[in-house]
């Protein structure tokens, strides 16, 4: 992008008018910053009321959209497995793109995005909001920094509820539609921060449960994880849990850090509990800008603006980077560790045994697709019994 073509003001557009797509269109608005020049659903009625919604034009297709428009950036919130096709037409266009959680339905997939990206003008982003809150930005420097001690053990738990109804929809619980179960359509937010905070992840061992939803696949996961740098982890994903929870802890040698929310968090969401005796007297809940100003705790001392990790977050920051000629940090590459771990999560489960990370290339039987090629009485063995192969 040169100099000369960069503007205040970006034109912008959504495909997919489901439940995250106005989400998408809301965040645009909310950046001041956007003119949304329309949006894409291929049920002409749910078009129309969207673009009532937000005073922009309705199209049914990806072609319509281009030809009568001239968008930068389109979010892409189509179903998981529309992405891939949704996102070669638009690259192929030359417009930059930013996909939806998961981003795509295997590694493969991933790779083939990674191409288009690679030979297109626009570029790929990948949803992931979880790493721009304000409190994700200060805990990765603190502990890449070191200022948190040595990690230890992480608890990565993602304990939400979906109604069988949730499942109605054809395309939901299907692994050509969702791709996967929690492990993929939910628990990979948190997987995602915590791979961001604690880094390179070495090997997964995992199970995979099916007790009571209508799916193809799991309804409860569980793994654990051993990271590059020495600490372990569980890792939880349920879609049974009346009691809704969204939670990272982190254990190192100075005490635990930990975000307990739901569907987003801010800075009050952050505890730190520093080991008995320890130096380390960090508060992330407490009031920065004035409870804890006069105590020079660490928390205060790194302190800025309160910024909560939902879509507004990610996408004023992707909507600077674009204005700006900047790579956004979700990158297709920044997002593979985290495809790489769900990916890993479900060969093991379905082999039975601890997966690496360096096995994951073309060739495994999971890199072209999560099921790994197994037939699907053999995955519903696995899942309904609960006991794996051996």
């Amino acid at each position: 992008m040169t100099p000369e073509s960069r503007t205040d003001r970006l034109p912008v557009a959504v495909v997919g008018g489901g439940a995250i797509g106005p989400r998408h269109a809301q965040a645009y608005a909310a950046t001041g910053r956007t003119d949304l020049v329309g949006v894409v659903d291929t049920v002409a009625e749910r078009a129309r009321a969207f673009a009532a919604e937000y005073d922009t034009a309705a199209f049914t297709s990806v072609d319509e959209l281009l030809s009568a428009t001239a968008p930068r950036l389109v979010s892409v919130a189509t179903p998981p497995g529309s992405h891939l096709d949704v996102a070669r037409e638009l690259l192929d266009a030359g417009t930059s793109i930013i996909v939806e959680k998961p981003p795509v339905l295997s590694l493969a997939q991933l790779d083939r995005l990674a191409d288009l990206d690679e030979r297109s003008a626009g570029s790929v982003s990948v949803v992931f909001q979880h790493r721009f809150g304000s409190g994700a930005v200060r805990a990765r420097e603190l502990l890449r920094g070191g200022e948190l001690g040595t990690p230890y053990f992480v608890l990565c738990e993602t304990s939400w509820y979906r109604a069988r109804s949730y499942f109605d929809p054809e395309w939901r619980g299907t692994w050509s539609g969702e791709g996967g179960g929690p492990t993929l359509g939910h628990g990979i937010h948190q997987i995602d921060l915590m791979l961001h905070l604690l880094g390179p992840w070495r090997t997964v061992d995992a199970s995979t449960f099916r007790l009571d939803r209508p799916v193809e696949f799991e309804d409860v996961s569980l793994a654990t994880v051993v990271f590059e740098n020495g600490a372990v982890g569980s890792v939880i994903n349920s879609l049974l849990s009346p009691r809704e929870l969204t939670r990272v802890r982190i254990d190192t040698s100075e005490g635990s850090l930990e975000v307990n929310h739901l569907y987003g968090y801010s800075d009050r969401d952050w505890t730190f509990y520093p080991v008995p005796g320890g130096a380390q007297s960090l508060t992330p809940g407490a009031d920065a800008g004035r409870d804890s100003a006069a105590s020079g705790d660490l928390w205060s001392r790194t302190a800025g603006e309160d910024l909560p990790s939902n879509h507004e977050a990610q996408l004023a920051r992707l909507v600077d980077d674009v204005l700006a000629g900047r790579t956004h940090e979700a990158t297709v590459a920044s997002s593979r560790p985290t495809m790489e771990f769900v990916t890993a999560l479900y060969a093991s489960a379905f082999t039975g045994r601890p997966v690496d990370r360096a096995e994951l290339v073309p060739g495994h039987p999971f890199y072209d697709r999560l099921d790994g090629g197994l037939a699907q009485p053999e995955i519903d063995e696995i899942v309904v019994s609960g006991r794996r192969p051996s």
